[in-house]
């Protein structure tokens, strides 16, 4: 990439951090399609995943007081580290074409969502037996392209959550699912040494933007950073499309 690629970036990088702290989710949703402008999937990727994993991790922790109403996460979970073995391990092999065809439809999949703004409601009953299937999806979609939140994020809606716990949730989730995602890559090899140091740049990034993000959580509406994550990802995906004609 040259200069101004990786200032863009960088900049795109503390933006999507700053979506991330805010809302609990956004943060590959925004970063990976920007990357996938310059590189290809694959190593956007596998870029994204230490400081996707950091994020996660410090976001859940700093919320964990509400774990106890986390409900159905357990078994979400339980899934969907199978789910994310199973695609990152596919990552590989999977051909660049149909790597962005996926990226372009987990977008869609979210902005449709988000645009019309539906909310079902899921039984407890129901939620015991379909959690661990539909996180296993999830966590496959997590491996293979780096990004659930479409599948994570209407799951727990569904279920009433507050709104800590429901960030509690899912930060949980891809923490959880980013973590088996990286141990594959290490055993894989998938991790060279420049894609790991790419990786480990952005954590910084991720550190200066999370403490903000936290702070706008409890005092901007978080519908502002849901318009903005939309039409980023938009133009996102025409650029993809246009790049696969």
């Amino acid at each position: 990439m040259s200069v101004t690629e990786v200032i863009v970036v960088l900049a795109v990088a503390a933006i999507a951090a700053l979506v991330k702290s805010t809302t609990g989710m956004g943060y590959p949703l925004v970063l990976i399609p920007v990357l996938a402008l310059f590189i290809n999937i694959a190593d956007a990727v596998v870029i994204i995943a230490p400081s996707n994993l950091y994020l996660n991790a410090s976001l859940a922790w700093n919320v964990r007081r509400h774990r106890h109403q986390a409900r159905t996460l357990r078994r979400f979970v339980g899934g969907g580290l199978v789910g994310a073995a199973t695609g990152a391990v596919m990552l590989a092999s999977l051909p660049e074409r149909a790597l962005r065809l996926l990226l372009v439809g987990v977008i869609v999949l979210f902005v449709l969502n988000r645009l019309l703004g539906e909310r079902t409601d899921v039984s407890s009953g129901l939620a015991a037996r379909l959690a661990a299937p539909v996180g296993a999806v999830a966590g496959f979609f997590q491996g293979a392209s780096g990004i659930s939140g479409p599948i994570v994020s209407p799951w727990f809606l569904s279920l009433g959550l507050t709104r800590d716990t429901y960030v509690f949730c899912i930060t949980s989730v891809f923490a959880c699912t980013g973590g088996m995602q990286m141990f594959i890559f290490g055993v894989h090899g998938t991790f060279t040494v420049k894609l790991l140091l790419l990786g480990l740049a952005l954590i910084p990034i991720a550190l200066v933007a999370m403490p903000v993000g936290m702070r706008l959580r409890q005092r901007l509406p978080v519908h502002m950073f849901e318009n903005a994550v939309v039409l980023l990802l938009v133009g996102s995906a025409v650029s993809i499309v246009i790049r696969l004609i």
